[in-house]
């Protein structure tokens, strides 16, 4: 039998990976070559060499095989930091690092004589926050990835402006969805 481009030949595809897959996985080599021939035509172009870090494998804790599914496109492992979780053609805004406040370089004491100076030291760190997040918004950004931590208040005023806050823990997945999305990954707020 002759099998065509793997990118174009399915069948002949599956055919090759069935006895692959069922010598490590007897049983399933089924369900996993047509997973696995389907993962291939996604990420291979004619023309183009398969490159196997573009395959990706995601463990839906209760989910089974008979469940599994390939997806084109990036799947995060955990779930939005925001109460809103759900935005369609969405443009995303990729952060390398935390959207926090900044931090000093050195420490510091701050004496206060007065109930006054308490409320108010923290204005002035909440106003650049707001700031920062509602340019974030007006730009038309709907969805913030980042791969650092996100502070309380970061959150609160992304709350505020409707946004969606995804936090990835891996620089490597965080390439991944850049590479996904054609985002680049901004190393400053």
């Amino acid at each position: 039998q002759t099998i065509g481009h793997p990118a174009k030949d399915l069948q002949g595809l599956q055919t090759v990976l069935k006895p692959v897959l069922g010598s490590k996985q007897y049983g399933t080599q089924d369900k996993l070559s047509e997973l696995v021939a389907q993962a291939c035509q996604i990420v291979l172009q004619d023309g183009f060499v398969l490159q196997p870090e573009s395959i990706r494998t995601v463990k839906i804790l209760g989910g089974h095989l008979g469940q599994s599914a390939c997806i084109k496109g990036f799947v995060a492992q955990r779930g939005v930091e925001t109460t809103k979780t759900e935005c369609k053609n969405a443009k995303i805004g990729v952060f390398a690092t935390g959207i926090e406040a900044s931090g000093t370089e050195a420490k510091g004491t701050v004496l206060m004589k007065t109930a006054d100076d308490l409320k108010n030291y923290n204005k002035t760190e909440e106003a650049k926050m707001e700031e920062i997040v509602q340019g974030i918004a007006e730009s038309g950004v709907q969805v913030v990835v980042t791969g650092g931590n996100i502070s309380d208040m970061a959150l609160h005023f992304i709350e505020k402006y409707g946004l969606v806050a995804l936090k990835v823990s891996s620089k490597w997945e965080l390439r991944r969805l850049c590479q996904a999305t054609g985002a680049t990954a901004l190393v400053r707020l």
